[in-house]
């Protein structure tokens, strides 16, 4: 393999999946949520997540981004929205990529490839949720994301900030 390349994830990708969303939680959130928490983060706690995402009743969709040397280093997941109050129809619910993928297009590739889906599933709407400090918000906005709400998320025991973004019309991003 001597490209970059994004497939929908399989369940052999599971360790794959659970090692890049735990580094990226501790490169990423180090300094906005309590340090105890991500000290405390475990790979067997993500395998184990990523185990329920994948299973064949889950009606989420994980796509994974692989580098040159076949490893995983991204993945967005996404579905219906889970926020019933305001009349959007489908949610990110994750974006990830290691520091070796930042900055070169993946994450906006990730994200047009979820917005395909989305389409093909008749989603004409989306949100995601981002906490308030990370800087993948302004990623977010540059993809036309824009402020629908605000909320406080308990993590560790202490209370950050976490911004709902809405796009009311992905035809307008296709």
């Amino acid at each position: 393999m001597s490209k970059w390349t994004i497939r929908e994830a399989e369940t052999k990708d599971i360790h794959g999946l659970a090692q890049v969303h735990l580094n990226s939680w501790l490169t990423t959130y180090r300094g906005i949520v309590p340090d105890t928490y991500l000290d405390n983060m475990k790979l067997e706690s993500r395998i184990e997540l990523w185990t329920r995402v994948l299973d064949p009743s889950n009606k989420s969709m994980t796509f994974v981004l692989e580098n040159p040397s076949g490893e995983i280093a991204g993945f967005i997941n996404g579905g219906a929205s889970r926020e019933k109050g305001f009349d959007i129809e489908a949610e990110v619910y994750s974006l990830y990529l290691l520091k070796e993928a930042q900055g070169k297009g993946y994450g906006r590739e990730l994200m047009n490839r979820m917005i395909g889906y989305f389409g093909k599933q008749g989603y004409r709407s989306m949100l995601v949720w981002v906490l308030e400090d990370n800087p993948a918000l302004q990623f977010y906005q540059k993809m036309g994301g824009r402020f629908l709400t605000r909320d406080l998320l308990e993590i560790g025991g202490e209370h950050v900030k976490d911004l709902c973004l809405e796009w009311r019309n992905l035809d307008e991003l296709s």
